[in-house]
């Protein structure tokens, strides 16, 4: 093909300089000269017309069900988190900067009330309307867990609970509609702190046998960027109908 182009090149360059000398219809003479300058173009070492664009690496970090799951935009697992429930057509930016995904086990089926921890559990996401709002909370006062903390999260019933370490239970309030700012403890209820209406079990209700959604969060830590497809110029068309385009130039 880069015969062809040459060939190109010389009857464009013949043609326009005749056309010219013998000044017939200016439209010929334009085509020629058109056909003479993409032809040189097309075999001139020209690479790199347009800048690759990237962006970075989108993953599916965690899956309530089929329809419902997180979404991290980042890199190192570590960027914007999304709530997405692809049936019920709601998007929810959780975390609009960077935010780390929570790495001990997390089940999730419940599906009204939505409980999402920051990696540290300094604060959690929660949501009452499936995924439309969210609001934070964090865990009693007085109450920290760090890294590695808490054996087992779970949302179950339209509640959540967290295991920790130490055998004591953390429970969001029932109903779940209430607006407090803070779970409940198993160690506070036994100090008569809580009322007879915020019971918290001792341990962590069963998991239903139908739950389809994953034990814990996973993301791949080295995601590549995303390369972006161009929008080809007409050189760069001109060049591959040749078969003179550089292989950087348009992958």
């Amino acid at each position: 093909m880069i015969i062809l182009a040459i060939l190109l090149t010389l009857i464009g360059g013949i043609s326009f300089s005749w056309l010219s000398i013998k000044r017939h219809h200016l439209g010929w003479q334009v085509l020629s000269y058109l056909i003479y300058i993409f032809s040189i173009l097309a075999i001139s070492p020209i690479t790199d017309l347009q800048e690759q664009k990237y962006v970075s690496p989108s993953q599916i970090v965690y899956r309530f069900d089929e329809n419902r799951y997180l979404l991290l935009t980042g890199y190192r697992c570590n960027g914007q988190v999304y709530f997405i429930d692809d049936k019920e057509q709601v998007y929810y930016r959780l975390a609009a900067h960077s935010q780390r995904i929570y790495t001990e086990p997390y089940r999730h089926p419940a599906k009204n009330y939505i409980s999402v921890p920051l990696s540290d559990l300094s604060a959690i996401d929660i949501s009452i309307d499936g995924g439309r709002s969210f609001r934070s909370i964090h865990l009693a006062n007085r109450y920290w867990l760090g890294n590695h903390d808490s054996p087992q999260y779970d949302v179950v019933n339209d509640q959540a609970f967290i295991l920790a370490k130490d055998g004591n239970v953390h429970a969001s309030e029932r109903p779940f509609g209430t607006k407090a700012p803070h779970m409940l403890s198993k160690w506070d209820q036994h100090k008569k702190i809580l009322g007879r209406s915020q019971i918290i079990p001792d341990t962590i209700p069963p998991i239903p046998d139908d739950y389809t959604g994953w034990d814990k969060m996973q993301c791949d830590f080295d995601a590549d960027e995303v390369k972006l497809p161009n929008n080809l110029s007409l050189l760069t068309v001109f060049q591959q109908w040749l078969g003179t385009a550089k292989s950087g130039t348009y992958q």
